[in-house]
């Protein structure tokens, strides 16, 4: 174990390598961590990476270090290079995700090696699956809940962590008024705001393909409610995953008429193409079989579907060249605005409470939601974004700059257990929530 001011960091992170978004969640955080201290020792612990995402991660952090394995039922690393990782690192990090996930390996952690461990950039939502809704509506659900609510082993966890950077207001405030006793719970955003690598090559061989020209197209990203993981992964079908795929099949339509909508306002108004690209794999296929045959037909010549599911490291660099991205999912937005490039998030009300993190960050003004203001509301703000295009970069620009200075402190307590200071919100007043 590492005994130098600077600890060895094992971080649990890489959680599919099906969406760039998650795939972007380890190398940003680890380029903030290294920001802090360029020496530090980072241990990736990955949940699931493929050999591209693998190829893209050494490319990003070449001084990396990863490894693979879980535990076994006595709470003991399966594999040798883990045991050795749980040996050298000096605190266990879990990365940003949806949720505060394996309670069972914070624990055996703790109870193994009695070191400390916490959470950076974590969403804890406490009502999506099932309950949905615009991000107000949520905010005001998770109001209600009694102190009680959270689950005891979640709890204990959480209130063993010595930090937890949340990464959206209203976890934070469900998380204090349930009287979570973490040594720290602030506010951190996700760590895809400093994911900085790009493949530029790549992204002009994608420009010359398409017979584009740099900042004359935008990116438009679709998406289902659910993910259909049972396709994706080949695995059957639970009865939660009936549930969600009949959810799908009765919002698919609306919601893309929606990103249609969307598409045709930029199409009218500039004249340039619309390329649509997946964030997730299934994406592509989405795309192609229910957004395309939505499209009106005065619009539909200027629009490209792009056929295949792309490397992150390209659509960071393809983003950079767009005029703008409008995306159905919550991350490509935050890529956008690495390039301050003009951005809307069109959130749909099953997306649980993450996309608060934007009005956090002072741009609640970039989530459209999609449920709420449908396909007229969803055109309107294209057509907003392009009134004002230097209000909406210098506004991508600016979020991008409040979340990496943030990230900066999530990093400097990741790397030396001093606590963070407190950081105000833009979205919400929390002076009082401490207390309750």
């Amino acid at each position: 174990m590492s005994h130098a001011s600077t600890r060895t960091v094992l971080l649990r992170s890489s959680w599919a390598n099906v969406n760039i978004g998650d795939v972007a969640h380890s190398p940003g955080l680890i380029t903030a961590l290294l920001g802090a201290a360029p020496q530090a020792r980072i241990i990736l612990w990955a949940q699931r990476l493929g050999e591209r995402e693998e190829a893209m991660l050494r490319r990003a952090n070449p001084t990396i270090e990863i490894v693979r394995g879980d535990i076994d039922d006595d709470g003991v690393p399966n594999t040798p290079e883990l045991l050795a990782a749980w040996d050298d690192a000096d605190v266990l990090v879990h990365g940003s995700g949806a949720g505060a996930f394996r309670d069972d390996l914070m624990l055996a952690w703790r109870a193994r090696t009695g070191r400390p461990y916490g959470y950076a950039g974590v969403t804890v939502d406490p009502l999506c699956p099932p309950a949905w809704g615009p991000l107000d509506q949520l905010r005001t659900m998770t109001r209600d809940l009694p102190p009680t609510y959270l689950e005891p082993r979640t709890r204990e966890t959480l209130a063993g962590a010595e930090f937890i950077f949340a990464r959206d207001s209203i976890t934070l405030e469900f998380l204090r008024a349930q009287g979570v006793t973490a040594g720290s719970l602030e506010f951190g955003p996700d760590g895809t705001f400093a994911y900085t690598h790009r493949d530029d090559a790549a992204a002009d061989a994608f420009v010359a393909e398409l017979d584009l020209t740099a900042g004359a197209f935008g990116c438009f990203v679709p998406r289902l409610r659910y993910t259909p993981y049972p396709d994706i992964y080949g695995t059957a079908r639970t009865r939660e995953f009936d549930r969600r795929y009949a959810i799908n099949a009765g919002t698919v339509g609306p919601d893309l008429d929606a990103l249609a909508a969307g598409i045709a306002a930029w199409v009218r108004a500039t004249g340039q193409p619309a390329v649509v690209v997946p964030e997730m794999s299934y994406a592509v296929e989405l795309a192609q079989r229910e957004l395309a045959p939505r499209l009106p037909a005065d619009v539909v010549e200027q629009v490209l579907v792009l056929g295949r599911y792309w490397p992150l490291e390209e659509a960071n660099a393809v983003y950079a060249r767009a005029r703008a991205v409008v995306s159905m999912e919550c991350h490509s937005p935050i890529l956008a605005s690495v390039h301050g490039t003009p951005t809307l998030y069109l959130r749909q009300p099953t997306d649980t409470i993450k996309g608060e993190m934007y009005a956090d960050l002072g741009a609640g003004d970039a989530v459209v939601e999609i449920e709420r203001d449908g396909a007229a509301g969803t055109a309107a703000a294209v057509e907003r974004l392009l009134a004002d295009e230097e209000g909406a970069r210098a506004s991508s620009r600016a979020l991008n700059r409040t979340a990496v200075d943030r990230l900066h402190a999530v990093a400097a307590t990741v790397l030396t257990g001093e606590p963070p200071r407190p950081y105000p919100l833009a979205s919400e007043d929390l002076a009082g929530v401490a207390a309750r």
